[in-house]
C-alpha cells in the first residue's frame, strides 16, 4: 500500500469513501498534492533483489507444503490458490508482527511503558541499552533531544515517517529472524541506506546543514530480542541513490509534487 503526506508532513494514509474509509492513491495525491513516501518512492520504481527471493521462496514452499498435504489429487491452479493464500497468511503475521514492534517501542521511548506488554518489555529494554551504548546518548533523556515517530515533508516532493531521531543520528529498526551465527553486513541491505538517507535529507537541517545526520539501522531478532547494529557510511551516494528514483518516479507517475521555498 503506497503511503502520502501533505505538505505539512502529516500521513494521508485514508481517505473517506463511499462505504468508509479506503486506502489514499495517487488519484487523491494529484488532488489535494500530496507527496510519496520515501518506500513508495522506492518500491514503485527499483527493484528489490533480497525481497523477491524471499517471496519466491516463500511461495515455493507454501506449494510444496500444500503438495504433501493433500491428496495429491488437485490440478495445478488449484494448488496455486492454496498455496498463495498460504503465502498471503504468512506475509501478513511477518508484517504484523513488525507492525507490533514497531508500536511498542514507540510507546517505551515516548515515556508510556506501562502500555508495553511485559513479555515485549525486555526487547525494548534491550533496544534502548543498545542505543544507549552506540550513540552516547540515553533516548530516555530529554535534554538529548530524541524524537519518536515523528513526520516530514520535504520540498523535493516527498514524505516520511522516522521510527528515532535527533540532531546526530537518524535509526530506522528493522525486525527479522536471524537463525545462527548472524551477520549485520549481510543484513544491511543498499535499500535500508537509502531510506535513511532520504530521512535525514527531509528532516530539519542541524546547524544549516542538510542531510548531516550518521545513518543507523537497528536488528531485532523476534525470536530471542537479540539487537545488532550496522552504521551506513556510504551517505551521499545513498542520496543520489534517492533523488535519482525520486526525480524518475516523478516522469513515470506525470505528477510532480515538489515546491518552492519562498
Amino acid at each position: 500500500m503506497s503511503h502520502w503526506y501533505d505538505k505539512q508532513g502529516n500521513p494521508c494514509y485514508e481517505v473517506k469513501g463511499k462505504k468508509g474509509l479506503r486506502p489514499s492513491t495517487l488519484r487523491d495525491a494529484r488532488k489535494f498534492g500530496w507527496v510519496p513516501s520515501v518506500s513508495t518512492v522506492w518500491g514503485d520504481v527499483v527493484t528489490k533483489p533480497m525481497l523477491n527471493k524471499w517471496i519466491q521462496t516463500e511461495l515455493l514452499e507454501a506449494l510444496w507444503t500444500e503438495t504433501q498435504s493433500t491428496d495429491n489429487s488437485g490440478d495445478f491452479p488449484e494448488y496455486e490458490k492454496l498455496a498463495r493464500s498460504r503465502f498471503n497468511e504468512k506475509q501478513q503475521q511477518v508484517m504484523g508482527r513488525g507492525t507490533m514492534i514497531h508500536d511498542y517501542l514507540e510507546k517505551y521511548f515516548t515515556k508510556r511503558q506501562g502500555e508495553v506488554p511485559s513479555e515485549y518489555l525486555g526487547l525494548c529494554q534491550g533496544v534502548a541499552l543498545k542505543l544507549q551504548t552506540i550513540t552516547n546518548n540515553d533516548v530516555s533523556n530529554p535534554h538529548n533531544h530524541w524524537r519518536v515517530e515523528e513526520s516530514f515533508a520535504h520540498r523535493y516532493g516527498y514524505g516520511g515517517k522516522v521510527d528515532l531521531y535527533n540532531d546526530e543520528w537518524v535509526v530506522d529498526f528493522k525486525t527479522k529472524t536471524f537463525g545462527d551465527n548472524p551477520n549485520p553486513k549481510k543484513m544491511a541491505y543498499d535499500d535500508y541506506g537509502v531510506q535513511l538517507a532520504a530521512y535525514s535529507q527531509g528532516l530539519p537541517p542541524v546547524n544549516g546543514l542538510t542531510g548531516s545526520r550518521r545513518l543507523l539501522n537497528l536488528f531485532i531478532d523476534v525470536g530471542s530480542s537479540r539487537v545488532l547494529e550496522w552504521e551506513h557510511e556510504d551517505t551521499n551516494r545513498f542520496r543520489l541513490m534517492f533523488n535519482n528514483a525520486l526525480e524518475l518516479w516523478k516522469l513515470i507517475k506525470k505528477y510532480n509534487p515538489e515546491w518552492k521555498i519562498l
